[in-house]
């Protein structure tokens, strides 16, 4: 038989290139709604709205009420063409909205700099680690002086108990010889969603030692040994990503260093 072949639909009723053009249109018009209209792109911003209530729902509409026994490759056709002017179309007054935001930073940065006068006259602000200070900086507080420890075995066991009972105590564990004494042995547990690293640091008479466990539920799966330098950094980044997830640790941490 002659004839145009059916175009590959969705349980949807719609083809499959449509639905792709109907979603790419849809986040364009997420982005507008979360921005809104900053004023100067009334006609862009009206557009947008309209296509979200009116110029999208009824193509799509159009097509779907054909019967689906009768929706040939000529109507997808015509479909896909309508989807395409309206994603384009979409895309243009979504730039013009953009401009306008632009125009609009300009413009307070303009009223900053006639109320404050330029950035180079006025004194360079104190740091000061605030109770939303970034996590980042926190935990390199934190560490700073690990490093400089690093290559002291027993001041560098001894630091880390120190900073991370005192700092992260839900974390860590401090071991040392049956009859108490300086900490031998430094062990820091951090979540990583449904795992633990275990990182260890012990002091060996014939150096440090430092190895990394993987736990799940309580078994631990592999543990690498490595350098003090590797650990350190190991550490230092599943600690930075610990701190910026937990509250609780990094308002810890921000009440330590600003005393």
């Amino acid at each position: 038989m002659g004839g145009r072949s059916r175009p590959a639909m969705d349980s949807s009723g719609l083809p499959a290139e449509a639905l792709a053009t109907v979603a790419r249109i849809e986040a364009m018009l997420n982005e507008a709604r979360r921005v809104g209209d900053p004023g100067g792109a009334d006609e862009a911003a009206f557009a947008l709205r309209e296509t979200e209530r009116r110029y999208l729902p009824d193509t799509l509409s159009a097509y779907l009420d054909i019967p689906a026994s009768q929706r040939d490759a000529a109507s997808a056709e015509m479909l896909l063409g309508q989807l395409s002017l309206l994603e384009r179309a979409t895309a243009q007054r979504l730039s013009t909205l953009a401009a306008a935001h632009r125009d609009a930073l300009a413009a307070n940065g303009a009223f900053l700099g006639e109320r404050f006068g330029p950035v180079e006259s006025l004194p360079e602000a104190p740091p000061v680690v605030s109770s939303d200070a970034p996590s980042r900086a926190l935990v390199a507080r934190l560490f700073s002086q690990l490093e400089a420890a690093a290559t002291e075995p027993a001041r560098l066991v001894n630091v880390a108990a120190e900073r991370f009972s005192a700092l992260l105590p839900a974390l860590t564990q401090v071991r040392r010889g049956f009859f108490g004494g300086p900490p031998r042995a430094v062990v820091i547990d951090v979540p990583r969603g449904d795992h633990v690293l275990r990182y260890a640091l012990e002091e060996k008479s014939l150096g440090i030692q430092t190895s990394c466990t993987k736990i799940v539920r309580g078994i631990a799966l592999r543990t690498e040994r490595c350098d003090v330098g590797e650990w350190l950094r190991g550490l230092f980044d599943d600690v930075g990503a610990y701190v910026e997830r937990d509250r609780a640790a990094r308002e810890q941490l921000t009440s330590f260093f600003s005393r």
